[in-house]
Order: C-alpha cells, then sequence, then structure tokens
C-alpha cells in the first residue's frame, strides 16, 4: 500500500475518532438513517483529490456501536476531547498522540460536521500534527456522507462494500 494510500486511510479514520469522544454518547447527536451510506474525502491542501471511499449498511444499532467503537478507541490516545451539539451540528477538538511510522505522533484537531436531516452530511478538519506526515505538518479534510436508499437485498448492518466489490462486516471488526 503506498503512503499516500495509508495517510488517506488513517486519515479517515482519524476523523472517524474524532466524530465520538466518550462512551456515553450524548443523546442529542445527529443520527443517520438507515439504509446504504457513501462516505467520500477530499484531501485538501493539494494532497489528493476527492475518492470514493467504502459504502456501508448501517441501522441505528450499527450507528451507535461505530460511534462508541470510535470513542473507545479515541479515548486510550487522547487526552483532550471536547464535544459540542447544537442542533444538527457538532463539533470536536481534541488533542492526541498516537505511535505512526516514525515513533510517536502529537496531533491537534479541529472538527465540524453539519448534517442535512438524517441523509447527509459535511465534516470539515483540520489537523496539526509533529512530526511531519509526507512532508507535511497539518492537513485540512473535507468529508461529505449520503444515504443511498435501502441496504440491497442480502446485506447486513455492518457490512462494508470495499471499491474493489469485497464485503467485510465491521461488527465482527469493533469485537
Amino acid at each position: 500500500m503506498s503512503a499516500r494510500i495509508r495517510f488517506v486511510v488513517a486519515t479517515s479514520l482519524l476523523i472517524l475518532a474524532c466524530v465520538a469522544v466518550a462512551s456515553d454518547l450524548p443523546g442529542n447527536l445527529p443520527k443517520r438513517k438507515a439504509g446504504l451510506w457513501e462516505i467520500q474525502d477530499n484531501v485538501m491542501n493539494g494532497a489528493a483529490s476527492p475518492h470514493a471511499m467504502p459504502k456501508i449498511c448501517l441501522d441505528a444499532d450499527t450507528d451507535q456501536a461505530l460511534y462508541r467503537f470510535a470513542a473507545k478507541m479515541s479515548g486510550a490516545v487522547c487526552s483532550k476531547m471536547d464535544f459540542n451539539v447544537s442542533g444538527n451540528s457538532f463539533t470536536v477538538d481534541s488533542v492526541c498522540q498516537m505511535q505512526g511510522p516514525q515513533g510517536t505522533m502529537h496531533m491537534v484537531s479541529h472538527s465540524e460536521t453539519h448534517f442535512d436531516g438524517d441523509v447527509a452530511y459535511h465534516t470539515d478538519t483540520h489537523m496539526q500534527y509533529q512530526p511531519a506526515i509526507l512532508g507535511k505538518t497539518s492537513r485540512d479534510v473535507s468529508s461529505n456522507g449520503r444515504w443511498l436508499g435501502p441496504c440491497a437485498a442480502g446485506q447486513k448492518p455492518g457490512d462494508m462494500i470495499m471499491p474493489n466489490g469485497s464485503v467485510m462486516n465491521i461488527s465482527t471488526m469493533m469485537h
């Protein structure tokens, strides 16, 4: 896997980790409609162009399980996670330390997510980190999620359809 692809995958996971901040999620956290979702990331600063990410079949339980899993993962590496929900929007400010290919990485991030009902959302994240990754000490990432419709026949909540067509169930990965 190329360094660019590894960075994009790591960035996507960090954004997911920034979405949730505690095992007890706020009751007013905007919810995604059950069905098939597509997420597209745009890494700013000229690092990458829009690319399709895996699609995922969600139900309410799987959606909440993803938030809880991200919270558990981020709680292990983040010394600060400030979370604020206001209507259909939320912000997350975090300070985290994690192991990277060059040793310990220190990251400070600010993320803003705005939902359009329960069928679409847009997230903007600014990350600053040390040491540099691929020669950069900061990244701006924009992510859009949209509901495509009901999950296809035979799909189970948690099924993630990879860009190459393979399917894996993330529920099994979270246990």
